[in-house]
């Protein structure tokens, strides 16, 4: 692009910029004004949302409200008519499209848009309300005699908004949910392991998991059992024998429809230590021969000590039915976590962020190289900067154990190994780190049973 077109180009972008803010910025009147232009090209939608939109910007512009109600209008006569005619075909689906119709009367009253009254369609409305109501409790009935509560559940809530008093909705409401198998109790898993933390420690943080989770809507029918009450009423010392008929009475005796029983089995645990060199640089700023200050990188190493751990763990549970003890749900899979501990001893002097992987020059002057270098650090560190490394272990040098308080202080890599500075965690505490592979697929198990109908729960039976 030449010198001489360059300039015209970027003033005439500024017009254009300046328009597109004006028109994003028009007044109540133009507004209103738009709204009449669109009315009368017979965009009813565009003019009653233009119309709204000068009304937000001064409730009291007469010209928008006298647009906005002409548009209302129309947009009521062709709504009424549709759904007229709608309700010789359909009358629920009328009947649903008349309650959005509701969203829209609300909305003019908002803006206080007031429509003439039409009584012959407001009697017309409240017949297709009540017929299509009689349909749904018909329906209803049909489900809950056929053992579809949940679907019955749905249909009763439509006719209640409906019709709010339509014959004994209320207590047919209470009737499909409580046919609907919410409640569910969890059992601790049995701990077939030496890891003392899989036995109610877990238990402790599914029920987090789960109870902040069940209450989402997609969990409409689950009641999950409070923890509290389950400890008390189910010695862990049990678990270790306990069968799905003992289990299944237990779930009785606590009142709930559901019980979740598992075990944990087969650990395994390996661990291993290793070093590496790590070549670094330090930042130094000194003058040169001629008084000048000069900005170098000073070539050091560093010892660098990894420790690794890994373990996996068998699980599996089965949803029981408390009234046979029959599997309705059931998963298994293998628990799994891995660990890389990294931490150097070698002191280094100065001030940590003067160190580096790789000095400046090097990115500049050999870019493939810089680039093995980070890319084996991550590797061998994870998402650990070398300046973090070095200010830990300067900071925690006297730290000889893992703590759970150094959770937190870990990074995860593209395999999924967490990287901690220091110490590994022990084979305890790095379970509690993969205690997600194991509520994860339970919660998918009950969401999918709170989706199924009682008829449809055998297909899910492993």
């Amino acid at each position: 692009m030449s010198h001489r077109t360059f300039p015209r180009l970027r003033l005439f972008a500024i017009p254009v910029i300046a328009a597109s803010f004006a028109l994003s910025c028009a007044g109540p009147n133009k507004l209103a004004q738009q709204s009449e232009k669109a009315y009368g090209q017979g965009d009813l939608e565009k003019a009653y949302q233009k119309a709204a939109r000068a009304l937000r910007k001064d409730p009291e512009n007469q010209r928008a409200r006298t647009a906005m109600s002409r548009a209302a209008e129309r947009i009521m006569e062709e709504r009424m008519a549709e759904i007229r005619g709608l309700a010789s075909l359909d009358t629920v689906a009328a009947a649903k499209r008349s309650l959005n119709l509701d969203s829209f009367r609300k909305e003019l009253v908002e803006y206080r848009v007031i429509l003439a009254a039409d009584s012959s369609f407001d009697r017309d409305e409240a017949t297709i309300r009540h017929g299509a109501a009689g349909i749904e409790y018909r329906r209803a009935l049909d489900g809950l005699d056929g053992g579809y509560p949940k679907r019955a559940y749905d249909e009763l809530l439509l006719v209640r908004v409906l019709e709010p008093g339509y014959r004994d909705v209320g207590r047919r409401i209470e009737q499909a949910y409580d046919e609907a198998p919410p409640r569910v109790a969890l059992l601790p898993f049995a701990n077939q392991t030496d890891l003392s933390t899989l036995s109610k420690g877990f238990a402790d943080r599914v029920y987090t998991e789960l109870e902040r989770r069940t209450g989402a809507p997609e969990f409409r029918f689950t009641d999950l059992a409070p923890r509290e009450r389950v400890y008390d009423a189910v010695p862990v010392a049990i678990l270790e024998r306990i069968d799905r008929r003992e289990a299944a009475r237990f779930g009785r005796e606590l009142g709930v429809d559901r019980v979740i029983v598992g075990r944990f089995y087969g650990m395994r645990s390996s661990a291993n230590s290793g070093d590496f060199t790590q070549t670094i640089f330090r930042k130094t700023v000194d003058k040169d021969e001629k008084g000048a200050t000069r900005e170098r990188y000073i070539e050091h190493t560093i010892d660098i000590l990894t420790h690794d751990r890994e373990i996996s763990v068998g699980f599996e549970y089965q949803v029981l039915g408390v009234d046979e003890g029959v599997v309705v749900g059931a998963f298994s899979g293998t628990m799994k976590a891995s660990a890389h501990a990294v931490f150097t001893s070698s002191p280094v002097e100065g001030d940590c962020d003067d160190y580096c992987l790789v000095p400046p020059d090097m990115k500049r002057s050999d870019p493939d190289r810089a680039k093995r270098i980070e890319t084996d650090w991550g590797d061998r560190c994870g998402g650990w900067k070398l300046t973090e490394l070095l200010e830990r272990a300067r900071r925690e040098k006297g730290r000889s154990a893992y703590g759970s308080r150094y959770e937190d202080a870990s990074t995860s890599g593209e395999d999924g190994r967490a990287f901690f500075p220091g110490e590994l965690p022990s084979e305890a505490e790095l379970a509690k780190l993969a205690f997600g592979q194991v509520w994860e697929p339970l919660l998918r198990t009950l969401r999918d049973l709170d989706r199924c109908e009682p008829p449809e729960i055998p297909a899910l039976r492993p």
